[in-house]
């Protein structure tokens, strides 16, 4: 759960926010299926597959906004529920780099799990939404090269921490890198500025913790942890 001091979201900057965002991939959508459809005999079938990889592309992005909405409001609410089962935190890295390398052809991230890594109980839809808000803002807000993804085992769990070669956070700015709404100028900012304080919501869920440290001219990393399992967390019904 987040910090019980939080405040709660303006409803209005909420909107505000997420209807800009949704503006670029909408209007993207709308004209390609436009141009699609009109032209359909006179475009190359590999522009026809460019098209639709980014009509995918944007479609995903809206997703993933309308996820960080219902996730607001569980979050605020006390109502996130977790559809735990056993996972293999490893495999699911590999899996998110490779998602993510789609949209961030730059990308070049090392991947350290040890071969004896354990599974952890926890939501898989979860974890992975963690994954690929820590991977891209590394690549969108540091530098998609030189990526390191290492696994840990820590005491009665495991730790997955995500480390980049950027120019690093200035002190003045990491303690407020979970509040939400927060966008530094440096890099492409994109998206909501939720994207840190939701990942922070859904690990403590599972009874974890977030954190991020950093170095200026050097990089920075954001860590989570897991329990192996979580606290008062039944597994979902089949």
């Amino acid at each position: 759960m987040v910090d019980g001091d939080d405040e709660p979201l303006n409803a209005v900057e909420l909107i505000a926010t997420v209807s800009h965002e949704l503006r670029s991939p909408l209007t993207s959508i709308k004209g390609f299926t436009s141009l699609l459809i009109s032209r359909w005999d006179g475009i190359a079938d590999d522009r026809k597959l460019e098209l639709l990889e980014q009509i995918r592309l944007d479609a995903d992005r809206v997703t993933r906004m309308l996820t960080e909405l219902l996730d607001v409001s569980r979050l605020e609410t006390g109502r996130l529920h977790l559809r735990v089962r056993p996972l293999d935190v490893a495999a699911l890295t590999h899996s998110v780099v490779e998602k993510v390398a789609l949209h961030e052809p730059d990308l070049d991230a090392a991947i350290a799990f040890p071969a004896d890594f354990p599974e952890v109980t926890a939501d898989p839809d979860k974890v992975e939404q963690v994954l690929t808000n820590l991977v891209e803002n590394a690549a969108k807000y540091a530098n998609p090269l030189g990526l390191r993804i290492e696994g840990t085992v820590v005491g009665d769990g495991v730790a997955v921490a995500v480390s980049d070669r950027g120019q690093g956070i200035p002190e003045v700015d990491l303690p407020r890198v979970f509040e939400r709404f927060f966008r530094r100028d440096e890099g492409r900012p994109t998206g909501t500025g939720l994207g840190l304080w939701i990942s922070r919501g859904l690990v403590e869920a599972h009874g974890g913790h977030l954190t991020a440290t950093s170095v200026e001219g050097e990089g920075s990393t954001f860590r989570f942890t897991l329990p192996l399992v979580p606290p008062s967390a039944p597994p979902a019904a089949s």
